[in-house]
């Protein structure tokens, strides 16, 4: 079974140097304030099931999943944008792709 690679590994077989900007991009957004990294990380997640990013969304899930951040933290994240920029149906979506990583983890 292959692993499927990442957005970031992709890009890097077609450019390396793109995706070091990209990773340096990131790690300088996430230094430039007072929130540590799993708060943006679940603000992440709450753009991107806005954005219906499927893809990056359980990337990033993924990512809190294994540094034990719990499954109830991401539901919130999902929640938080109700009624503010995300649709009802988008919020199912996100809850049931956290489902879908949470599972995966369990496995």
């Amino acid at each position: 079974m292959s692993t499927k690679l990442t957005p970031v590994e992709y890009l890097a077989q077609f450019s390396p140097m793109a995706s070091a900007a990209f990773q340096d991009l990131r790690k300088a957004v996430l230094k430039a304030g007072p929130l540590d990294a799993h708060t943006c990380e679940l603000i992440t997640l709450g753009a991107l099931v806005t954005a219906r990013n499927e893809p990056s969304f359980k990337t990033h899930a993924r990512r809190l999943l294994k540094e034990n951040v719990p499954v109830e933290a991401l539901r919130q994240a999902v929640l938080v944008t109700f009624a503010a920029t995300t649709t009802f149906t988008d919020i199912v979506a996100g809850l049931r792709w956290v489902d879908d990583v949470s599972a995966e983890k369990a496995s």
